[in-house]
């Protein structure tokens, strides 16, 4: 397989997107966080890898969030955000949207408001709630990261993979010097943008609202997640009047590179 042809570059209302494949068909996927930089390297292969096979019939954005956030702007924002952005770059709809991880989190409210601007709709990787210590690993990534301090930034999710002895020691080893690696995110306000989606995502609130999404919902999950604990998912699968809930044992968060994730999507979208 050769290269994977990219195109990077901004919507209309300023939110950056990478896309690839020649489809007509259109998946937008709205990419984890916080930070609003677009994935490079192996971050970059982490989030495309499952959806490389769907190249061909589909176009592939993966997006961020604009620049220059409000300091309170809240995750409901970003999704009128993410809608004005259909609106104007997609004549109002696509064909699946799939929220990863923080843009997952986004998609619920996204869900409920605008249920009628994509045929299909999936959430990965996140929940209406999430753990203390997940909130408090993703508040030391956005300080350091805000900080310039890529290598003490990813060091610091090493709890997300292991929690203790040496299988933490080795992550920690792992993430730092990979985070050395990272080039510092560019923007002059992502340092301050960052801050503001760590704060959002802490006061992120849409368990009153699940039941207002009318448009049928997969959510696929690991059944440990260190930031969604599985009790969440089951809580929120039952909230959604016509969720489909499929939980991957031994999983934490990092189902999105799994063979059974992109076989669970493609099911999905082709059974209605």
């Amino acid at each position: 397989m050769g290269k994977l042809k990219t195109i990077k570059g901004l919507f209309t209302n300023g939110i950056p997107f990478v896309k690839f494949g020649s489809g007509e068909k259109k998946i937008v996927v709205f990419l984890g966080g916080p930070g609003n930089q677009l994935p490079t390297g192996l971050e970059f292969k982490m989030y495309s890898q499952g959806f490389i096979p769907f190249k061909e019939e589909y176009t592939i954005y993966l997006v961020t969030r604009k620049s220059d956030l409000p300091e309170n702007y809240t995750t409901r924002d970003m999704s009128n955000d993410y809608a004005d952005m259909i609106d104007q770059d997609f004549k109002g709809k696509v064909d699946v949207i799939v929220g990863i991880s923080y843009g997952g989190m986004i998609l619920q409210h996204f869900a409920a408001d605008h249920p009628k601007k994509a045929e299909h709709m999936i959430i990965a990787m996140a929940a209406h709630k999430g753990s203390e210590e997940g909130m408090k690993a993703d508040e030391r990534f956005a300080k350091y990261l805000s900080e310039g301090k890529t290598a003490r930034a990813y060091a610091a999710l090493t709890e997300v993979f292991a929690t203790k002895g040496l299988k933490k020691i080795f992550y920690k080893i792992v993430l730092f010097i990979g985070g050395l690696f990272m080039g510092k995110p560019e923007g002059d306000t992502f340092s301050s943008d960052i801050l503001t989606e760590v704060k959002a995502e802490k006061n992120h609130q849409t368990k009153d609202r699940l039941m207002e999404i009318s448009i049928p919902l997969l959510i696929l999950c690991g059944d440990k997640d260190y930031y969604f604990p599985l009790k969440y998912y089951q809580e929120m699968a039952e909230l959604i009047p016509d969720a489909i809930l499929e939980v991957y044992p031994d999983k934490g968060h990092d189902i999105i590179t799994i063979e059974r994730f992109t076989e669970d999507i493609k099911r999905f979208i082709s059974s209605k």
